[in-house]
């Protein structure tokens, strides 16, 4: 067998150039039909981490260099692919690089996409909850509304509308500032889609309660149509003149601490009292060197992916994310209890399982942290 004898998605796997790529090298290495098995599951392994497909690529590429150098296998030389995949994707997130796909678009084209496609989404739910009640005996017998109609629209846009403002407000402010932020975002957002879910869900129906179905695929259509209809904007990229080439180069201090602080808080996985910290230790060495920060540490992204991050940081940000929700899911769930009279449902059931699940996601969180502020006051 040759490596030309590796088709891409061969075996049912994942089809792609990269995958080809990667499944060609591993068994060029030895000629052994498992190399190539290895590393697709790895590959799948960090493609599913959101890890750039390219960025993958060239990892495992460089782990079938040292395959074909020992002639040991991948199991032997690195162990089981799910688990060296886990490793390397780790690795990357505390090297700071900028290898992980952005698991939400920022274009308008991206967002309307993504919210016709959470709407989709948004109203199986709401049939299956139909279902449920009907099943326990606590349905409404009230046709299909306005009201309920367009409330996964509203939704999904309210949930668009405050991740583009989080991710937006964390290039731009300190993490409590951003939280603030946010929730002010939140209560705007449910007060506007209450104020009109509400009015429009006492009007008449305007079709039977089993027309809530159709709204799943119709959604999902929209989506299909938009993304054949809007054309993608262009990518290619334009061609500089010298004039925007020497402008490009010319960053002042005061421009590139401001893009490393930016870049530094985008991360999400240091306090603000380090990246403060390390833009003063940079002004400072750049200082003590007599030149300017562009000159010292290239660009300003680059530093700020080049600085280690606090293990402590993201599982702190969410062992308290996930009790706020756990939290809210409580109170939720008695004001639900609170307007049945105090007679418990199987609605008031669910939300005791949203309660134990959020609270579990977050204890998960809290041993992470601990175990980390644990290695951290070790190592000092």
């Amino acid at each position: 067998m040759t490596s030309e004898d590796v088709p891409p998605g061969a075996e049912g796997g994942p089809a792609g150039p990269e995958l080809h790529r990667v499944r060609r090298e591993f068994l060029a290495a030895r000629g052994v039909d498992d190399d190539p098995r290895w590393a697709e599951s790895a590959l799948v392994t960090m493609v599913f981490a959101d890890v750039q497909i390219d960025v993958a690529e060239e990892a495992l590429v460089d782990a079938a260099a040292l395959v074909r150098q020992s002639q040991e296998s991948p199991e032997q030389l690195y162990g089981p692919p799910d688990r060296w995949a886990s490793g390397t994707v780790e690795s990357l997130r505390e090297s700071g690089l900028a290898a992980f796909e952005d698991p939400m678009p920022r274009s308008l084209r991206g967002s309307v996409l993504t919210v016709f496609g959470v709407s989709a989404g948004l109203s199986a739910l709401f049939v299956v909850h139909d279902l449920l009640s009907l099943l326990f005996g606590t349905g409404s017998g009230k046709g299909l509304t306005l009201g309920l109609a367009v409330a996964p629209l509203l939704l999904s846009t309210a949930i668009i509308i405050l991740w583009r403002v989080h991710t937006a407000a964390s290039r731009r402010f300190a993490f409590p500032a951003v939280v603030a932020l946010s929730v002010l975002v939140l209560a705007a957002c449910a007060v506007t889609t209450a104020a009109v879910i509400m009015p429009l869900g006492q009007m008449d129906p305007v079709a039977g309660r089993g027309w809530m179905v159709a709204l799943v695929p119709l959604y999902g259509l929209i989506a299909v149509l938009l993304a054949r209809l809007w054309p993608k904007p262009s990518v290619a990229p334009q061609p500089l003149t010298v004039p925007e080439v020497l402008a490009g180069g010319a960053v002042e201090d005061e421009q590139w601490l401001r893009r490393a602080q930016a870049a530094l808080r985008e991360r999400g996985d240091l306090p603000e009292k380090r990246i403060s910290a390390a833009l003063r230790e940079a002004q400072d060495h750049a200082a003590d060197h007599g030149m300017r920060l562009l000159e010292e540490f290239v660009s300003p992204e680059e530093y700020a992916r080049s600085l280690p991050r606090d293990p402590r940081v993201t599982p702190r940000r969410l062992t308290l994310l996930y009790g706020a929700v756990a939290l809210s899911w409580l109170g939720a769930g008695v004001l639900s209890v609170a307007e049945s009279g105090w007679e418990l449902n199987w609605e008031h059931g669910l939300y005791a399982v949203l309660v134990l699940l959020t609270l579990w996601v977050s204890s998960t969180y809290a041993r992470s942290w601990r175990a980390a502020s644990a290695d951290a006051g070790g190592e000092a």
